[in-house]
């Protein structure tokens, strides 16, 4: 049969569906044309339908819609809801007789309320999720995911404390034992020879702090040079004021400064979106802004600090650099950043965003291929099935703990443009080196 698909819809899905469809069960499809106009005529074999698969199919999605990763949230669930709009629109030209049914709902990154929701879902018959964001979230529902058999594919978990084989959780973005090495590498070729922390005291910012702490003093000792890394700053992930923790923040690096000199004193800050309330207090410190800081993917992008001119200002004065998990390359990726820009009013994507698109279509296409809906056999067909895919956010390898291989990271930090202020990628931690644009 001959079906017509609106181009605004079939651009990921059929170029997903060319690249992987040859290795599942089902149609072959042809590859789209050069030129796109308005549509374009797919032709699709006749599919038998698959045995213990019809009507719809729910998955699941916890995010944090509000709270210290709202923006991270947002964007990430309209990737979400986008692809499943694009697996359902392959699936009908596939002839399938079943559909993806998503059901969103919001953890506002607070671990109880994220055990909750996962219950609910777990209750609706959910046996795929995609999330949590917050590694926090993602520990205190693994136990549970295990017991009822609950594949979980967080886009944004890194913690290490979470790296364990055989389990449901399986995390589509880089774990911190590679970040931290970022980090510190990033530092250092920065001129930053003492850094002292600020950081969320949960599983997620401890441990990133230790991977990062570790590497930086190796890199130290092998140099011979003068350089330390101090104690510095843990806050409670639950704080909404920082005025204490920032005094003493300004007071250990007033004393790093009038020892080393500013150009040599740094401010690692490890947080989510609270990052703003912190800047808030540190506008108010003029060591503060001396010295360079750095961030994570835990303050990538953050929205507040663009919306906020003084907090905008800081961030440019003070060269605040953000790592994050790069994407890699793949020949739909643009079309998808477009299309989803479109569906945030001209935002730029976070990767969070890309990794959630390619796990809603890593769970579409294990369903399809065990022809059945479990989530022990979703997980073992995952390494099978990504072997063969090339998603938005180009070839995802997993390690024996399921969570991705990758050691190359992009950095961002906020600049004015037109009057404007915007984050913008100026760099990234690229095969081992430091790269900028």
């Amino acid at each position: 049969m001959k079906t017509p698909i609106a181009v605004a819809l079939i651009i990921v899905a059929l170029i997903v569906g060319t690249v992987i469809g040859y290795v599942i069960s089902g149609p072959t499809i042809a590859a789209p044309p050069t030129t796109i106009t308005s549509t374009i005529t797919v032709t699709v074999t006749p599919t038998i339908p698959t045995a213990g698969l019809s009507g719809d199919i729910p998955i699941g999605a916890l995010l944090p819609l509000t709270g210290v990763l709202a923006t991270y949230g947002k964007m990430c669930q309209e990737a979400f809801l986008m692809a499943v709009e694009d697996v359902n629109s392959w699936l009908a030209a596939m002839g399938k007789p079943w559909r993806l049914k998503p059901f969103v709902e919001d953890t506002a990154v607070d671990v109880k309320l994220a055990v909750d929701k996962f219950m609910a879902l777990a209750g609706r018959g959910v046996k795929a999720i995609v999330g949590p964001m917050a590694s926090s979230e993602v520990k205190a529902i693994r136990d549970y995911a295990n017991e009822r058999k609950v594949v979980v594919i967080s886009q944004s978990s890194t913690s290490m404390e979470l790296a364990l084989p055989n389990d449901f959780i399986l995390r589509f973005t880089a774990p911190d034992k590679y970040q931290g090495v970022a980090i510190a590498y990033v530092m250092w070729e920065r001129g930053i020879r003492y850094v002292v922390p600020i950081w969320r005291g949960d599983t997620w910012g401890d441990g990133l702090l230790n991977y990062t702490k570790t590497t930086f003093m190796d890199i130290c000792r092998a140099s011979g040079e003068s350089c330390g890394f101090d104690d510095g700053v843990r806050y409670a992930p639950e704080a909404k004021e920082f005025s204490v923790e920032v005094s003493r923040l300004a007071s250990i690096v007033r004393n790093y400064i009038t020892r080393y000199g500013s150009e040599k004193v740094g401010v690692l800050a490890i947080s989510f979106e609270e990052i703003a309330s912190i800047f808030t207090e540190a506008i108010n410190y003029p060591e503060l802004s001396q010295v360079r800081w750095q961030g994570s993917d835990g303050t990538y992008g953050t929205g507040k600090l663009v919306e906020d001119p003084q907090l905008a200002e800081f961030t440019i004065k003070t060269e605040f650099w953000n790592t994050m998990t790069a994407t890699g390359e793949s020949p739909i990726k643009e079309s998808f950043r477009k299309r989803l820009m479109e569906r945030l009013g001209g935002i730029e994507p976070i990767p969070y965003a890309y990794f959630t698109y390619d796990a809603v279509w890593a769970i579409a296409l294990a369903i399809n291929n065990i022809g059945s809906y479990d989530g022990l056999a979703i997980r073992d067909a995952m390494p099978s099935i990504l072997k063969q895919f090339i998603g938005v956010s180009g070839y995802i390898t997993l390690d024996e703990n399921g969570d991705r291989v990758s050691t190359d990271y992009t950095i961002a930090t906020i600049v004015k443009e037109d009057g404007r202020y915007l984050w913008k990628d100026i760099g990234g931690y690229i095969g081992g080196k430091l790269v900028l644009y």
